[in-house]
This record gives structure tokens, C-alpha cells and sequence, in this order.
């Protein structure tokens, strides 16, 4: 009985922790990407704001439920750079300066410790799944509707402070990133997977 009793829990355990990530309702949606021509795609973002937030990002995630992802407040860290250390899911990554699309890298390959540095002045980033910029014909220019734009920047209630540490992620080999002094990726690299 004991044996069985252990199984069960074991079983139950298993089941309970291994939550599917599930496609978000339309009430959850909190960012919406409107196209040029005026097409809406909506996604349900986390806010990364603070130092702790900003520094794990979707590091260690399994999955990403479809139409989901993070958003980066950047506003206190000019020349800051992403990665992909520690994330085990391919991702796209949309940079916006203000509520416009400035630059997007498409299909960041899980666990590389490349650094992505966005060629356009940023103040924040969307992580969404890979394909998914492709998918709902993301393009530089389009609108981004969130709270980081609308009630003010987030820089506004950030926790960190403005001339605070750097985070983990925009710092290679021990020191700050300099985007005027760093290797920009070639058009090649930065193109899109056909």
C-alpha cells in the first residue's frame, strides 16, 4: 500500500508541475502591435522593470505560450544589448524607441551567448516566440500599444536607479557593452530565415 501511496503522489506531482503553457484569452492581452496599414496583433507580455527582472528575463523557461512574451523597460541603460544565455527557446526580438518598431532580430538561437546589439537607438525590447514576428507580419514602423507608452514611460516607476549596475545581460567578457565600439551584426545575420 505504502508503494502505492508514493506512485500516486509521485504521479500527481509529475502531472501538476508540468503546466501546458496555453495560448492567452483576449482578456489577458496587454500589448498590441498595430501594422501600418492598420492590422492589430495582440500578445500577453510580462514587465521586466526592475534589476532581478531585467537581468533573468526568460531565462530557464521551457516554453512560451503562443502570443506571449516579455517586455523590457530600458529607458535607464543606454547601449544596453541582449543574449540569449541560460533561455532555452528561440526567440524574436522586437526593439522600439518611444511606441514605434525601430529593429527586429528574428529566430535568436537558444542558449547563445552572442550579443544582439540593435543598430537604432532602443528604450525597450519585446521577447516573443520565434516565427511569430513573421507570422503576424511584424514590420519596423508599426505602433506599439502598451502601458510603458501610454501612462508614461516605465523608466518612470522603475526600481532601478539611473546610473545603477548594468545588468548581466549587457555585459561581455566582464565589461559594459559600448554599442559605438562593438561588432554590429551584418545585414546577413540579421535578415530574416526564408
Amino acid at each position: 500500500m505504502s508503494k502505492l501511496l508514493k506512485l500516486f503522489v509521485a504521479i500527481f506531482l509529475v502531472v501538476s508541475c508540468s503546466k501546458k503553457e496555453e495560448t492567452p484569452t483576449a482578456e489577458d492581452y496587454n500589448l498590441t502591435i498595430i501594422s501600418q496599414d492598420g492590422n492589430k496583433s495582440e500578445f500577453m507580455v510580462e514587465d521586466a522593470l526592475t534589476l532581478q527582472e531585467l537581468e533573468h528575463g526568460l531565462m530557464g523557461r521551457e516554453s512560451l505560450a503562443p502570443k506571449s512574451g516579455m517586455i523590457f523597460d530600458l529607458h535607464n541603460y543606454k547601449n544596453a544589448a541582449m543574449w540569449m544565455k541560460d533561455t532555452k527557446i528561440p526567440l524574436d526580438m522586437i526593439f522600439i524607441k518611444s511606441n514605434k518598431i525601430v529593429w527586429i532580430y528574428e529566430n535568436a538561437q537558444p542558449m547563445s551567448t552572442e550579443t544582439i546589439i540593435c543598430p537604432e537607438e532602443f528604450d525597450s525590447v519585446i521577447e516573443i516566440n520565434a516565427g511569430e514576428v513573421k507570422e503576424y507580419n511584424i514590420k519596423v514602423g508599426d505602433t506599439v500599444e502598451h502601458d510603458f507608452f501610454s501612462n508614461g514611460t516605465a523608466a518612470e516607476t522603475a526600481e532601478q536607479p539611473i546610473d545603477g549596475p548594468v545588468p548581466e545581460e549587457f555585459v561581455e567578457d566582464g565589461e559594459e557593452i559600448d554599442i559605438e565600439e562593438a561588432e554590429m551584426p551584418s545585414d546577413e545575420e540579421t535578415a530574416p530565415a526564408e
